[in-house]
């Protein structure tokens, strides 16, 4: 409550006991006849007075908890927003800056861009992505391209699985990194036969869960 507001309410409980207390002295000087339950002395009457006005303090103090809860209430829930974007502005750029997991969602957008990692140079094209990314199986191998195609997936879904769970803890909000995601949410979707069976395999079907709505909210 300001201190403007204060000075209000204060300023009009004094108005009102003052009022009352002239009505109880006007009322003592006129008393009621015939009625026994009537204050009829001044002394009755600064008793009821008395009682009417601690009455009006304690609602006023109920009244003024309860508006300073809700303040406290609405000042928490900012603070909480003010925190969840913070957070996503970090994660995204977190997620944007990890050279594996921009290149798994360079390799979604572009066919045939070509990659250098640790001093290997790849030109992936989207037909190279379902057979980097079948489930391992005992004796099957993988080329240095096809690996370097899994560890990129594997990074971007790291980082969604750690999104999700952040989701779930209500420390981020989902519409603050849907903007960014919803994009690439959507290619994992549209292609379930490349990157299903890896999402389940390895762990990832919470990532595949936040994927999948991200993708239904940018259609």
């Amino acid at each position: 409550m300001t201190a403007t507001r204060k000075r209000h309410s204060a300023a009009w409980l004094i108005s009102t006991a003052w009022m009352l207390m002239t009505t109880a002295a006007m009322a003592a000087e006129n008393p009621t006849q015939g009625d026994p339950f009537s204050p009829t002395t001044l002394k009755d009457w600064v008793s009821v007075i008395s009682t009417l006005i601690t009455m009006a303090l304690a609602i006023w103090g109920i009244w003024s908890g309860l508006r300073s809860a809700r303040n406290a209430i609405q000042e928490k829930r900012k603070e909480h927003r003010q925190k969840q974007l913070a957070a996503a502005r970090d994660m995204m750029k977190e997620i944007f800056t990890d050279p594996l997991a921009r290149s798994a969602m360079r390799m979604m957008d572009w066919s045939g861009r070509t990659f250098t990692h640790e001093g290997q140079t790849y030109v992936v094209h989207w037909r190279d992505l379902k057979p980097a990314l079948v489930v391992h199986e005992k004796g099957m191998g993988f080329s240095k391209q096809q690996e370097f195609i899994r560890d990129c997936f594997e990074a971007f879904f790291d980082h969604m699985l750690v999104l999700e769970h952040f989701l779930n803890q209500d420390y981020l909000h989902e519409a603050d990194i849907a903007v960014p995601l919803e994009y690439y949410a959507g290619r994992v979707m549209s292609f379930p036969d490349t990157y299903d069976g890896f999402l389940r395999a390895y762990g990832y079907s919470e990532a595949r869960a936040l994927m999948q709505r991200l993708a239904e909210g940018g259609k």
